[in-house]
């Protein structure tokens, strides 16, 4: 049984390798090479992987490494921020989507419990494809992708307690029964802490002094809570996270995420491939109808439904776009609850088949969706929907009342767009030379923590006109652009132009492209962070090598 595994597993890393160079050669998403090698060598295509059952096992894998390195990754410290965010608004689409499930199935003559299933399809989205999303474009800590990942945590808890509620349908009402799954899931976060707090800070010193077994420990851990995760009947993906959560906020964390990177993309590739391999043409051909309907709502209504809620919720247009496109796909949780239902015969194979390419066909079009982000922005923007722009709609009460804009017009100021690491600096400097300026932050957590330093600043997006009057941008002498989107930054050097000739801009690039359109729309200086560096560093080298020390 060994040997045709590991033969199943070369096919699969073989293929997927050549695949992956076409993806890069005609610049497609890498993950689409993935599944389209899934779809070529799986049964539906050559048939050379029928067992999917064994490979699936392997697959999860790829799951279970991606989460523990999003749990090594948390900063609870940032996250309790959003946390009500998250949890409020991932909430309100979990409920609304779910309903929308249950009328679709109606509509269709279903009976109730396909409902809850098409449901259940519906209200959540893949945490696997999103977390890697986030985390190849380095977005992971940025307002959105917390926002996101809260969210996606919200749903992983839903679908861990539906799945033996399914199984359980006569008893998923009785308070035992649920109170039973509260319990386990409190009792494995507990665990978690317990190791957190008093076990691994003597271990992972001891183990960092000795890098033999510093990876086996890290490994050993992740597996510990895989098992207790099966033992107390959750996903093991939820093991995973948890395992990382329980070595999270360690100076170690960096190192143990890197020695786990080649396990997770090694895993993830499986992972993929098998999504092609559970692909049905012939599934979707026979129910072409209901399969539009439902990938329409997948993909263009829960999103609309997101956006709508962050924007009520005061998250901005581009904050909101980007939540509610990011988790506009189907979840790989439905793998698991509909692989249960189909044995204990809840479900019939081609009921399961049709889920099953369902939410297939929506993670290979996430990449797309993905990418269209921005542009798609730009355009409701343009058409200016007055609820994407207008402050009263879209500004939430705790903001609006910490917010320290300024009492009087100012003339002669300094304006800064984005104060994270980069505009943080600046304001501090400024601050020392006793300046006049403002910021403009769209993230709350940044506006409150400015605000409440006595520092002029106003919550909302550098794009929105009625902030630019707001902070008196014709009046400004200076204006520092710290935020990495170019196309905003160009709007705002050239409504800063149009309105002061003599207004000075220095804005941050993050490529030479990016450099020569902010230069175009009339900045004055642009800076790309990565070449200061490297700048910096040669000239540090050229100390050393001349005998003059670092």
């Amino acid at each position: 049984m060994a040997l045709p595994l590991l033969f199943d597993v070369g096919v699969i890393i073989f293929v997927s390798a050549i695949l992956a160079y076409a993806a890069r050669i005609f610049k497609q998403p890498i993950i689409i090479a993935y599944v389209i090698a899934g779809v070529i060598i799986g049964p539906v295509g050559l048939g050379f992987i029928t067992n999917v059952e064994e490979i699936n096992l392997l697959s999860e894998l790829g799951i279970v490494f991606l989460l523990f390195s999003v749990g090594l990754e948390i900063d609870f410290r940032k996250f309790k921020n959003v946390g009500f965010a998250a949890m409020t608004g991932g909430g309100i689409q979990v409920l609304i989507t779910f309903l929308i499930g249950l009328g679709i199935a109606a509509l269709f003559g279903m009976d109730m419990m396909l409902g809850v299933y098409i449901g259940l399809l519906l209200a959540f989205s893949s945490t696997m494809i999103v977390t890697k999303m986030l985390v190849d474009r380095d977005e992971i800590s940025t307002l959105h992708g917390r926002i996101m990942l809260g969210v996606l945590l919200l749903q992983d808890v839903v679908a861990v307690v539906a799945l033996p509620m399914l199984s359980n349908a006569t008893n998923m009402l009785s308070i035992e029964f649920v109170g039973s799954i509260i319990m386990k899931g409190v009792g494995l976060f507990a665990i978690a802490i317990i190791l957190n707090k008093f076990f691994f800070p003597r271990i992972l010193d001891y183990a960092a002094q000795r890098h033999d077994i510093f990876f086996i420990t890290a490994i050993a851990n992740c597996f510990f809570f895989i098992g207790a995760a099966y033992v107390l009947d959750f996903s093991i993906a939820i093991g995973g996270f948890i395992a990382g959560l329980s070595m999270a906020n360690f100076p170690y964390n960096i190192e143990i995420e890197g020695e786990t990177h080649a396990l997770r993309d090694f895993f993830s590739i499986i992972f993929f491939s098998t999504l092609g391999m559970q692909l049905n043409v012939w599934i979707i051909q026979s129910q072409l109808a209901l399969f539009i309907a439902l990938l329409f709502i997948i993909l263009l209504i829960k999103p609309v439904i997101l956006g709508l809620i962050y924007l009520f919720m005061g998250y901005g247009g581009r904050t909101s776009t980007y939540i509610g496109l990011g988790l506009g796909q189907a979840s790989e949780f439905m793998f698991i609850i509909a692989a249960e239902e189909l044995k204990l015969g809840n479900m019939s194979q081609d009921f399961y088949s049709f889920l099953i390419s369902l939410v297939v066909v929506s993670i290979m079009l996430t990449p797309y969706m993905m990418k269209a982000k921005d542009g798609l922005y730009q355009f409701i923007s343009r058409i200016r929907f007055p609820i994407f722009h207008r402050s009263k709609w879209t500004r939430p009460s705790s903001i609006h009342e910490i917010e320290n804009p300024p009492e009087k017009e100012m003339k002669n100021h300094i304006v800064i767009f984005g104060a994270h690491r980069m505009g943080q600096r600046v304001v501090e400097y400024l601050k020392e030379k006793e300046e006049k300026f403002i910021v403009v932050e769209r993230d709350p957590e940044v506006v409150k923590y400015l605000g409440r330093r006595g520092v002029y600043c106003v919550y909302g997006d550098a794009n929105n006109e009625d902030i630019l009057k707001k902070i008196f941008l014709n009046e400004s002498k200076l204006v520092i652009l710290t935020i990495p989107y170019a196309d905003i930054s160009s709007f705002v050097i050239r409504k800063a132009k149009r309105g002061n000739e003599k207004v000075k801009i220095l804005a941050r690039a993050h490529s030479e492209i990016d450099s020569e359109r902010l230069y175009k729309a009339g900045a004055d200086v642009v800076i790309i962070p990565e070449f200061v560096s490297a700048e910096k560093i040669v000239k540090k080298i050229d100390h050393f090598l001349h005998g003059k020390g670092l």
